[in-house]
């Protein structure tokens, strides 16, 4: 008798496990499991990450910031989210950095060099917006980001050759990243 009381607790444990376990793991996918963050440039819905885009030059571009909500379709505006914009490693692989100086000191241009300042980008409520201008060279990003001082020894790069650049938007509340390339 005793041996059937200890196996019929065992499998009712073992099924409270499961049950725990499905519940667990629906709860993850609504919450965390799927995508509820992306950015929508123009009928494009970015929820990762895509390079080649090409935007508007002496232009304005907008962005929204949108999240689903749980398991409907149902859409609203992203709160908390950041945008910044960095330097495609890859695309300057081919460019010699060595002799790039801000008021003299030698600066290695890959490490720390938060590009968004070099950009004319405003944020607002559930959306932001960047304008490019109709050139854009790296030396002329660095100034604005360096705007009192003497920024030497860039490579001449049009940064509308190719994917040089990325957007980052972080979502805070989704704790998701989009990064667009673009040129």
């Amino acid at each position: 008798m005793k041996t059937k009381t200890i196996i019929s607790v065992i499998v009712y444990g073992i099924i409270i496990v499961i049950i725990l376990g499905v519940i667990a793991l629906v709860i993850a996918f609504v919450n965390n499991g799927q995508k509820n963050f992306y950015v929508q440039y123009g009928n494009e819905k970015i929820s990762y990450k895509v390079d080649n885009a090409e935007l508007p030059k002496n232009a304005t571009t907008l962005f929204y910031c949108k999240k689903i909500l749980g398991i409907t379709d149902k859409q609203e505006k992203a709160k908390n989210f950041t945008v910044s914009i960095v330097a495609n490693e890859k695309a300057f692989a081919d460019y010699d950095f060595s002799g790039y100086t801000v008021d003299g000191k030698v600066k290695d241009f890959f490490r720390g060099t938060e590009l968004t300042k070099g950009m004319d980008i405003q944020i607002c409520d559930g959306y932001f917006m960047l304008y490019l201008p109709e050139t854009l060279t790296l030396q002329s990003v660095l100034e604005k980001v360096y705007p009192d001082s003497i920024v030497e020894g860039v490579p001449e790069i049009n940064l509308y050759e190719k994917d040089y650049l990325q957007l980052v938007v972080y979502s805070e509340e989704e704790k998701a990243t989009v990064t667009i390339g673009f040129h």
